[in-house]
């Protein structure tokens, strides 16, 4: 499914195409079925998740942005999706399931509390984090955190900086 209006009115918020093309591969050639997504803005990548994983969770805190993103997943017809209302350091405590892949895109300044919470909802798959380059001096931390646990990672030269994990 192309989401046309999405696609033809981006907003720098929304991740690139490249990135989000990439992601979608890795679902499609490894069978992922659940995604989590940290960090909703309007929907757009929890939409084109939706295009091959089985569910797709995506947690927001902003009334605006959920409002929003609910506009676009009635718009475009997509029931796969729910969004998980609040702070997502909380909302990623809360959850008592696993997910195949993890993408966060939300405050840079929290990756590292963001990583550390995915890895325990996650046995085998993928954790993505956007933003890595162009904002890489908001989470030193984080940098700090994936080198000194020694995960295996790699910064993709893809968009404004994707770092893939491999667990």
């Amino acid at each position: 499914m192309e989401f046309t209006e999405l696609e033809e009115n981006r907003q720098m918020p929304n991740i690139s195409k490249d990135s989000i093309e990439y992601m979608l591969d890795i679902i499609k050639n490894n069978n992922l079925k659940k995604v989590l997504e940290i960090g909703c803005f309007n929907g757009y990548s929890a939409l084109k998740f939706s295009t091959v994983a089985k569910e797709v969770k995506t947690i927001e805190i902003e009334k605006f942005n959920i409002e929003l993103a609910k506009e676009n997943f009635k718009k475009y017809k997509v029931n796969n999706i729910k969004i998980l209302e609040g702070d997502a350091k909380q909302v990623l405590k809360s959850l008592n399931e696993k997910f195949d892949l993890i993408f966060i895109d939300a405050m840079k300044n929290e990756y590292k509390e963001y990583l550390i919470l995915s890895l325990k909802l996650i046995d085998k798959g993928f954790i993505y984090a956007d933003n890595t380059i162009s904002h890489k001096e908001k989470m030193p931390d984080f940098f700090q955190y994936l080198k000194k646990e020694k995960l295996d990672w790699k910064e993709l030269e893809l968009g404004r900086g994707l770092v893939e994990i491999r667990i």
